[in-house]
């Protein structure tokens, strides 16, 4: 996984450090191994991080910030 990916969480989880439910979305922040597990420090709104398994988040799938009706000959459309 690259730095700066957007992450979704694929379940409700409850941040270790406040006890409060994390948002759905975060940005990965690094990527470490521990005794033979791989942890994922994401960063939420305002700044706050924790760290995920790799289990409970997934990569976000950008949609494109615009759709092209037609190119220039006219031949090609997408919806």
């Amino acid at each position: 996984m690259k730095i700066g990916l957007k992450l979704s969480l694929t379940k409700t989880i409850r941040s270790a450090k406040t006890g409060m439910l994390l948002p759905r979305e975060g940005t990965l922040v690094s990527v470490t191994e521990n005794l033979g597990r791989t942890l994922l420090l994401v960063e939420f709104e305002g700044g706050q991080e924790e760290y995920l398994f790799e289990n409970e988040v997934e990569i976000q799938v950008e949609s494109p910030s615009h759709c092209t009706y037609g190119s220039h000959d006219n031949s090609t459309y997408l919806h």
